[in-house]
């Protein structure tokens, strides 16, 4: 047995036998963050309704030793928002990524949203994703989450000792209810429906929550539940790659710069999310708590993508019908069908994909509190799997190529305009002719934990604890793809066509954008084409990639809290030792390796009262963020004919920062709040996809090796601005700005800001409460912000987003509410631009606005 074997066998046991003790004493989770806020002395926050919720968060970010804002949801089933990404784009310095309408990442003090954390409770979670276009990263899917088990959140914008290391943006910590905090007896039930405009649809949604305890309340449960069912339906309008100098030729043979490929496409997703929370209590004595927690989210998401595709280079361009603008690009052009038999200019593509997510979560947690010192023991394993599997195929006119011309037209949101006006009219006319695929992506990642803490009460100068603690984490990402041909021959020569698969037209899309005939109005197939893949798979697998990353890691802490008069904070050290395997395949050879790293990371929290209401904060600190999978994974593909090389591998250093908060809060009532905070990170080790010429075995000494590589700094600095008042007659306001600047130096030595940071955006929302109503509109705003696209490795930048997000409750009676929501009331597009081609538009995303009707019972 090796090393890694024993010590992954030996925390394995230690975790199950703990476990297995708790169910026997019946236990109950509580993170020993949770444990230790409860020590300090907060106030008693009693008001009820949305200014209740807001004054629980304030109560939590006044009394915090850190840089922290808060969420809370007071009461069950009343989070603020149906997401939540959506709740936390309203704290200051946060701006969410939507990919499908809702918020699945966000963006932290101008940080990618892998570069922040995400624990539950107060530990690490388990997290795969599940589209294979997209990068393997540590970023956490806040798509998995529903919000009506969620009591609330912090987000640490500071370092701390005894939270744990990972994020550079910020961590975020989802808190979920304990039975013991709850009355006995306590059952809430939901219900509602979901109706997407795009899609006419009305989908449903319900939860549940349980919640007993004792007379003498030494032990409870708490079991909930929650299911939603909802539709995702995303149209997109999209130019694919960058127009390249000279990269396309005309019927003359003149070469031009033009976009090469277009398409108009329908996602089309039947969604559906569920969570369970089974919590167990036991407090025998004044002393002891004993606690067992577990979670489970379940996220199933087939859907259809179905694109009518335009690829120019499958006929040939008319030189006559050519429009330029002053960037010398084609934005207009007609290609015809002169590419020759068995190419469709102008065709359908379906892509097909049914992924199954699921992430569990199980903590124990055992904490004795003795006069002047507390000690608390944490075991826990969380596990996440990813299983998505997919088909692709082409479907077009490869008989009479001429029906498959077409016009595009790219001086607005991209426009196409068949040649043959008859050719959408019939599934008749879509005969396969090229690729049909069937992959089976699977994802798999493993996190166990082993954590003790210790705190120790001092009685002379400022210090008032002393806290300490270590804890042991082995973690495993697994990623593979196995593919297996179709015989898309066959297909042809059993002459499929989408009339055998007959999905119906799409009709009345982009209406955002107002685009008119074949983008608006297309055939597509339904998913019955699955059976066809299924059965007539080839009976061989072919791996497409493979490969794992294993990461052992020993933190250890000690942090010490003092407090004076007017004063009060913590200072602490965090080491920090992480070993690393990554384990793939390297020119068809199995290969490792290794990889280990030792970071001490210095923090300090201070907050002095200037008077009774106003608050002076300064924090120091440093962290780190791991590479993501995809950079650390062993692989190789070599050309020698063209003397380059693609590499991977783990040999790299985390993310670093350094970091600093400034910052006054003026607390002039128990629900309002004026603050200006001033943040700064200086992050080395910045990583990027390089090209280089090194010597290289197996290429030459003169090889173009393109790999991951630490080799940029990244500066952000920003203002946060927050203004929340009440002015206690029902009605409230909250809003914050936030001003981010941003730059990174790459390997080239040019300055550009980083990926997916806006310079400003702000939140505004204003609500009214009475015995009777509650109501809320709520805005949001983030200006540009710049992305590479697809890895085409130039710049592309989104234009500005607002949303406005609107709800009512109405308290029918004491303990029954019936709700109303909207989301995205405007219905407003992505749009995506290429600055370097006169802002040329290079793809817009509409997702439409959603609406839900419930109702809620609590007693």
């Amino acid at each position: 047995m090796s090393v890694k074997q024993f010590k992954k066998s030996k925390m394995h046991s230690a975790i199950l036998c703990c476990l297995s003790f708790g169910s026997v004493a019946m236990i109950s989770s509580q993170a020993i963050a949770n444990e230790q806020e409860a020590k300090k002395a907060v106030e008693v926050i009693e008001v009820k309704g949305i200014r209740g919720s807001l004054s629980k968060a304030l109560n939590a970010k006044r009394f915090s030793d850190s840089v922290l804002d808060s969420i809370s949801a007071e009461d069950i089933g009343k989070f603020p928002d149906k997401n939540i990404g959506d709740a936390m784009q309203r704290i200051p310095g946060v701006t969410v990524v939507r990919t499908y309408g809702e918020v699945n990442g966000v963006t932290v003090r101008g940080t990618a949203p892998e570069h922040s954390m995400v624990l539950l409770n107060g530990q690490n979670v388990a997290s795969v994703g599940w589209f294979d276009l997209g990068g393997i990263n540590r970023s956490f899917n806040f798509e998995m989450l529903a919000a009506e088990q969620i009591s609330g959140m912090d987000l640490y914008k500071s370092a701390e000792a005894n939270v744990n290391e990972g994020a550079i943006g910020g961590t975020v910590n989802l808190k979920t209810r304990k039975p013991l905090d709850l009355e006995a007896g306590t059952f809430f039930a939901s219900a509602e429906g979901a109706y997407h405009d795009s899609a006419e649809e009305w989908d449903p949604a319900y939860s549940a929550l349980g919640s007993w305890k004792t007379e003498d309340e030494t032990f409870g449960v708490l079991v909930a539940y929650s299911n939603e069912e909802s539709k995702v339906y995303r149209e997109t309008l999209s130019n694919f790659g960058t127009p390249g100098a000279g990269n396309l030729a005309d019927d003359q043979g003149n070469t031009h710069a033009t976009y090469t490929a277009m398409s108009s496409i329908l996602f089309d997703e039947d969604r559906e999310r569920s969570s369970t929370q089974v919590t167990l209590q036991y407090t025998p004595n004044d002393n002891l708590e004993l606690s067992l927690n577990y979670n489970l989210f379940e996220l199933n998401n087939d859907h259809n993508n179905s694109a009518l595709f335009g690829i120019v280079g499958f006929g040939t361009i008319d030189s006559n019908s050519i429009t330029k603008n002053s960037s010398n690009v084609i934005t207009r052009a007609t290609t015809n069908g002169a590419g020759g038999p068995g190419l469709a200019p102008l065709f359908n593509n379906t892509v097909l994909r049914t992924p199954e997510m699921q992430t569990d979560a199980l903590n124990l947690s055992v904490d004795y509190n003795a006069d002047d010192w507390t000690v608390s023991f944490v075991a826990g394993s969380s596990t996440a799997e990813g299983r998505t599997k997919q088909s692709s195929t082409w479907w077009g006119d490869t008989e009479n190529t001429a029906n498959a011309g077409y016009t595009y037209d790219v001086s607005g949101a991209l426009e196409i305009i068949p040649t043959n006006p008859n050719y959408m009219s019939s599934h008749d006319n879509f005969k396969i002719f090229q690729e049909f695929t069937y992959i089976n992506y699977v994802r798999d990642n493993d996190i166990d934990y082993l954590q003790s803490d210790f705190s120790y009460q001092l009685n002379s100068g400022i210090f008032t604890t002393i806290d300490a603690g270590i804890k042991f984490q082995e973690q495993t990402f697994e990623s593979r793809g196995d593919y297996r041909d179709v015989d898309v021959n066959t297909a042809i020569a059993d002459g499929l066509t989408l009339a055998d698969f007959n999905g119906g037209f799409v009709n009345g899309l982009h209406s955002k954008e107002g685009r008119a005939g074949s983008l608006s109005a297309f055939p597509i197939a339904n998913r019955g084409l699955w059976d066809y893949a299924e059965q007539n798979q080839a009976s061989t697998t072919t791996t497409l990639s493979k490969f794992s990353i294993e990461e052992d890691i020993t933190a250890a802490y000690i942090k010490a809290n003092f407090e004076g008069e007017g004063f009060r904070g913590n200072i602490g050290l965090r080491y920090v030792d992480t070993d690393v395997l990554s384990k793939g395949s390297i020119d068809g050879v199995p290969s490792q390796g290794k990889k280990n790293y030792t970071n001490f990371l210095p923090s300090v929290n201070i907050a002095a009262d200037i008077s009774e209401d106003l608050i002076f904060r300064f924090a120091a600190g440093s962290t780190v963020a791991r590479p993501d999978y995809d950079d650390m994974q062993m692989a190789e593909t070599i050309s020698v004919s063209f003397g380059t090389a693609t590499v991977g591998s783990p040999d790299l250093d985390p993310y670093k920062a350094d970091q600093y908060d400034i910052g006054l809060e003026w607390y002039f009532d128990e629900a309002s709040v004026v603050a200006a905070t001033m943040f700064i990170k200086n992050i080395s080790d910045y990583i990027e996809t390089t090209a280089a010429t090194e010597p290289y075995a197996g290429c030459s000494d003169t090889c173009l090796v393109t790999r991951s590589r630490n080799v940029g700094t990244a500066d952000v600095t920003g203002i946060e601005l927050q203004v929340q008042h009440d002015f206690d007659n029902g009605f409230g306001v909250q809003g914050n700005y936030t001003y981010t600047d941003s730059e990174v130096t790459n390997s080239a030595g040019k300055t550009v800001p980083l990926n997916e940071v806006s310079e400003n955006s702000f939140n505004l929302s204003a609500y009214y409460e009475d015995d009777n109503f509650s109501a809320r509109i709520a805005y949001n705003y983030r200006d540009d912000w710049m992305r590479q696209y697809n890895g085409s490795g130039s710049g592309s930048v989104n234009d500005s987003y607002s949303q406005v997000d609107a709800s009512i409750v109405w308290h029918v009676l004491e303990n029954v509410d019936i709700s109303l929501e909207a989301v995205n009331l405007t219905n407003e597009a992505l749009i995506l631009r290429h600055p370097d081609y006169n802002n040329i538009i290079h793809s817009v995303d509409e997702f439409g606005s959603r609406y839900y009707l419930g109702a809620s019972v609590k007693f």
